[in-house]
């Protein structure tokens, strides 16, 4: 078994060449199996297309004599609301003999049209018993033939279906008014109806139509009428039409449509069948297999060539060029997938010294140094974005404090004691929170707590003239992530730019607004200094781009660049008009 196992290997080291001839000796026996199995099932596939052709054929022959018959039934239909019509089958007596003679001959021409209409139609006849008379398309006579007049009566009735009336090697197509015809007391049984309209259909035509419908040798076609119980052939055949006539009748019971291979005499034929509801037939199409298979014996010994000539030469070529090409280079494509995934962690080598080792050395040193850049171009990012949000935080620390001491000094010159105390005890904690540089980052109650320390504070220094509403926040957020300094600068903002003019009376409402998934701090007042073309400028400046140039930007602008850059461009601050009168910021933080 070893040395099974080491032959194997070491005729595998061989080259492309040796490689080729054995997988050539190896396939050759299986492939010319295989293409004999390939010929049969191509010979197969063509009789199954011939087959569908022929049925094809056959469906379309009947669909166009069903379309035929139902507009020719169409025209027949109109025909009996003709005014000529009905005035000389029901009211004969208001016409005089004139009257009379004109009214047939205007009948007559409109029959004469419907005649015409079809290649189907012999004749199209009226008959009217109140005049006893039979007008046709072509002539009428004095009386109406009775044996005639009673078949047709018979099988007038309206019916969804062609109707079809076979009798004295004649089919017709009839109706009557017979649903309006009158009831004999006595009898219990309808009368004669006022008129049938009947038209002969042209069997010559149909089966002129059937020896065209063959297109090969020794074949033909029948047509088998199930409710009159004929056949119509386009072949003189009598035993072969006779055989064929009785397994349509058969099958059609079971099967609309079908094929089937019948023998007669030694000789097999194709049989190609399908039946029509409405017309209640069905048509039939033969052909001898030897004529349908001739073609493929002319060309079976090139066919077999061919095939196997061309399947060895595609599998050689196809295996030489998974080999050789398709293989390393699947290789290549699957290593710059796992690199556009973000893995860059690859290293692919070819053994064989070729085109592909270059190319595979390449992509090595191509990741190599993106990686690389990638790394600097990250580091570059992060730190940029750390300083420039620690240089908005720091713009926004002074702002406060300037304020914030002159009122601490205040207390202390008019000797407020218990509320300076208190004053220095929240100053302390603004300080302690503002100054912390562990992180960039603090809970979303952390922050609120920060608002609301900053919020007693300027109670204390506003108490007359203004009332501040802080809601509880929301536990369910509390844990939230936040940038730092985003609510106490909206607040700050609120009470220099908006409330600044009111003496008394002032609302600063802050409050908590949770949705599916941002949390909305809604800082909102009733001051009166902002009028709609500075808001709507507001709004506008949080979206203009800044100045490279700038040397200062807004505290209100910090905080929306730096909700976007901590949390997501989703996050930011939104500028309205409040119900209360002035300004409303909300402050839009994505969970």
């Amino acid at each position: 078994m070893v040395s099974i196992k080491a032959f194997i290997k070491s005729k595998w080291k061989m080259s492309i060449f040796s490689r080729l001839v054995i997988t050539f000796l190896l396939i050759i026996c299986p492939v010319y199996v295989l293409s004999i199995e390939i010929y049969q099932w191509a010979v197969q596939t063509q009789k199954q297309e011939i087959s569908n052709t022929m049925l094809s054929q056959v469906n379309f022959y009947k669909e166009n004599l069903e379309e035929e018959i139902q507009r020719i039934k169409l025209l027949q239909f109109y025909f009996t609301d003709d005014v000529n019509l009905q005035q000389l089958a029901l009211v004969p007596e208001s016409l005089d003999d004139y009257g009379k003679a004109q009214t047939i001959l205007q009948l007559q021409q409109h029959l004469k049209s419907i005649a015409s209409s079809s290649s189907y139609v012999l004749s199209a006849s009226a008959y009217i018993p109140s005049v006893d008379r039979v007008i046709t398309s072509s002539s009428f006579e004095s009386s109406i033939p009775n044996e005639e007049f009673n078949v047709l009566k018979s099988n007038s009735y309206y019916s969804k279906d062609a109707q079809t009336i076979y009798w004295n090697n004649r089919l017709f197509l009839s109706i009557s008014n017979l649903s309006n015809t009158p009831i004999d007391t006595e009898s219990k049984v309808k009368k004669n109806p006022a008129y049938i309209i009947a038209l002969e259909l042209n069997l010559e035509v149909l089966e002129d139509a059937l020896k065209q419908f063959n297109n090969y040798n020794d074949g033909g076609a029948l047509l088998v009428d199930h409710r009159n119980n004929f056949v119509l052939t386009s072949t003189n055949n009598a035993e072969e039409n006779s055989i064929i006539s009785a397994y349509v009748k058969e099958a059609a019971k079971t099967s609309k449509s079908g094929f089937r291979n019948i023998k007669i005499m030694d000789k097999s034929y194709w049989t190609i069948y399908t039946s029509s509801d409405y017309l209640g037939i069905t048509l039939s199409k033969f052909v001898p297999e030897s004529e349908v298979l001739k073609a493929f014996e002319k060309y079976s010994n090139w066919f077999w060539i061919f095939t196997a000539t061309a399947i060895l030469l595609i599998l050689i070529y196809s295996l030489s060029t998974y080999r050789l090409i398709y293989k390393p280079l699947s290789l290549l494509v699957k290593s710059f997938r796992k690199m556009e995934k973000g893995d860059l962690d690859i290293s692919i080598t070819h053994k064989s010294d070729n085109e592909f080792r270059y190319l595979y050395g390449a992509f090595n040193k191509m990741v190599d140094k993106f990686g690389t850049l990638i790394e600097q171009v990250y580091k570059q990012k992060i730190l940029a974005q750390n300083a420039q949000l620690k240089q908005l935080q720091t713009q926004i620390v002074p702002h406060f404090l300037y304020n914030s001491y002159f009122i601490l000094h205040r207390m202390v010159i008019d000797e407020d004691i218990d509320n300076a105390a208190r004053f220095s005890q929240q100053l302390g904690n603004y300080l302690k929170f503002i100054t912390r540089s562990g992180a960039d980052e603090v809970t979303l109650v952390s922050e609120i707590e920060h608002a609301r320390i900053y919020t007693e504070i300027l109670s204390m220094r506003f108490a007359s003239r203004m009332t501040i509403e802080f809601e509880q926040t929301p536990e369910e957020c509390s844990h939230i992530k936040v940038p730092r300094l985003i609510i106490q600068p909206i607040i700050e903002n609120a009470l220099e730019h908006s409330l600044e003019n009111k003496a008394s009376g002032g609302i600063l409402s802050i409050s908590f607004l949770k949705l599916e998934k941002t949390l909305n701090v809604i800082v909102e007042d009733n001051g009166n200094s902002l009028d709609d073309q500075e808001l709507e400028a507001l709004q506008k400046s949080l979206i203009e781009k800044d100045n490279m140039d700038e040397v200062e930007t807004t505290g209100i602008k910090n905080i929306h660049r730096r909700l976007q850059y901590g949390i997501g461009n989703d996050s930011g601050l939104i500028f309205s008009r409040s119900d209360l009168g002035g300004l409303k910021v909300i402050i839009s933080i994505e969970i």
